[in-house]
C-alpha cells in the first residue's frame, strides 16, 4: 500500500474535500485523484461517494479512515524514534564490565549519560572478563569493560588504565602499621581471594607463587564488596584492586605491595564500531574519555 496515498486518503476526510487536501499537500488535483483511484484499485473497494465537490466515505472508507489514522501517528512515531536512534538520543545498550571497575569507575558516567538520555534503554552487566568477551564477541553485548581478551576471539581492545593489586587490611590489624606489604608479610594469614576465573585472582597467584609464597587459604569469594565486608568483620585480609571506595575511614585500609608489582590493563573491548548503535558508541567514548582524563 502506498503510504502517501494513505497520506492523501486521510487528509480528504479530514478537510472534506479532494481540493481542500490538494492545497494541504500541494498536489495537483489529479494527483490526489490518481492517487485515490490507485488506492481504491489496490483495496478493490470504493472509498467515497461523490457528491459534485462532496465526497462521502462509504463503510470500507469509514473503516480505514480509523485504520488509517492510526497507522499514520505510529509511522511518524516511527520515524521520530529512528531519528533519535540516529542521533543516538534513543536506543538500546547492552554493555558490561567488570566489578570493582563497574561500581567505583564506569557508574557515574553511565548514569550521568543516561540522565541526558531518557529514551536510551540500557541494560548493564557485571561478570567476569572471560565471561564479558564472551558475550561481546558472539553479539550479545556492544561492549565491555575488561582486560585484554583472547587473540582468537578477534575482538578490539582500546587500554584504558592499569589497575594495581594491594592488600586490603582491618585498621587494627598488625600489618596496618606498615607503608606496604611485602608477600613474606603473607604467610600465616587468612587471606580472601576472588574465585579463580577472576583476572585479579589469577594475577594476585601468579606473581605471589613466583614469590615462593602460597596465598591460597581455602577461602574464595565471588564479590570484592562481600571480602571487604569479610575482612571489617576481623576473618582475614584481602587481595583487591587498590580503591579508595574499598577502604572505610578508620576501619579498613588498602596497603600496596612493596616486593611485588601485580598490575593489569583495563580497556573496552568491542566488536566492530562500525555495527554498533550510535548511543552504544557515545557511552562508550565516554568512558574512554573519562577515564583517560581521571589517569
Amino acid at each position: 500500500m502506498d503510504l502517501r496515498a494513505l497520506k492523501t486518503f486521510e487528509s480528504i476526510v479530514r478537510l472534506g474535500t479532494f481540493q481542500k487536501a490538494a492545497e494541504e499537500l500541494r498536489y495537483a488535483p489529479s494527483t490526489v485523484t490518481l492517487q485515490i483511484q490507485r488506492l481504491e484499485a489496490d483495496l478493490g473497494v470504493s472509498l467515497f461517494v461523490r457528491e459534485g465537490k462532496r465526497v462521502i466515505l462509504t463503510e470500507a472508507g469509514r473503516w480505514l479512515s480509523h485504520e488509517a489514522s492510526a497507522l499514520l501517528k505510529s509511522i511518524v512515531s516511527l520515524r521520530q524514534t529512528v531519528s533519535e536512534i540516529g542521533v543516538g538520543d534513543a536506543g538500546i545498550i547492552r554493555m558490561a564490565a567488570i566489578e570493582p571497575v563497574a561500581s567505583q569507575r564506569v557508574a557515574s558516567i553511565v548514569a550521568d549519560f543516561c540522565k541526558f538520555r531518557p529514551q536510551v534503554q540500557l541494560t548493564m552487566e557485571v561478570s567476569g572478563s572471560r565471561s564479558l568477551a564472551e558475550r561481546v564477541r558472539s553479539g550479545i553485548l556492544d561492549f565491555g569493560i575488561c582486560v585484554s581478551p583472547p587473540a582468537n576471539f578477534k575482538l578490539a581492545f582500546e587500554p584504558l588504565f592499569e589497575e594495581k593489586l594491594g592488600v586490603l587490611l582491618k585498621a587494627d590489624h598488625s600489618l596496618a602499621k606498615q607503608s606496604s606489604i611485602a608477600t613474606p608479610d603473607l604467610a600465616g594469614q587468612t587471606i580472601l581471594l576472588k574465585e579463580q576465573t577472576c583476572i585479579y585472582r589469577e594475577l594476585s597467584e601468579r606473581i605471589i607463587f613466583q614469590k615462593g609464597q602460597n596465598p591460597f587459604s581455602g577461602i574464595e569469594v565471588g564479590s570484592f564488596h562481600v571480602i571487604r565486608q569479610m575482612v571489617l568483620s576481623g576473618l582475614g585480609i584481602g587481595i583487591v584492586p587498590v580503591y579508595s571506595g574499598l577502604e572505610l575511614q578508620s576501619s579498613l585500609v588498602i596497603k600496596p605491595f612493596a616486593d611485588i608489582d601485580p598490575t593489569v590493563v583495563i580497556g573496552t573491548v568491542y566488536k566492530d564500531k562500525n555495527s554498533m548503535g550510535k548511543a552504544s558508541l557515545m557511552l562508550m567514548n565516554a568512558i574512554q574519555d573519562v577515564c583517560k582524563n581521571s589517569n
